[in-house]
């Protein structure tokens, strides 16, 4: 669990503003995951989750999305979804939205 918290806290650190190119990246900050989820899977991107998330992953989470690692049982209801194409990979962490809806918070692309 504290490996995951400090996973997180270094993508919200350092990777909400990483510049790609149009082809290879498209998030927006606040977007609902599941909108992002969908157009990054039209780009190639597929589901890498470094974890198998529990049921209560999937609770805070609020959705089913194949991407999903883990979430955080602190509270502030960061989850982190997973993505690969290629040899890249890509970390997307979300916070709490509108109807428990996840919103992209920031993102990692190694």
């Amino acid at each position: 669990m504290v490996a995951l918290l400090l996973g997180l806290l270094a993508v919200l650190i350092t990777g909400s503003q990483i510049a790609l190119s149009a082809d290879e990246l498209s998030l927006q900050r606040e977007e609902p995951i599941v909108q992002a989820d969908q157009r990054l899977r039209g780009q190639g991107w597929k589901p890498d989750p470094s974890l198998k998330p529990d049921t209560l992953d999937r609770h805070l989470a609020g959705n089913q999305l194949a991407s999903l690692s883990a979430c955080s049982g602190t509270g502030l209801g960061f989850c982190r979804y997973d993505y690969r194409r290629g040899n890249k990979s890509l970390g997307v962490v979300t916070v709490p939205g509108p109807g428990a809806q996840g919103l992209v918070q920031s993102w990692s692309l190694r």
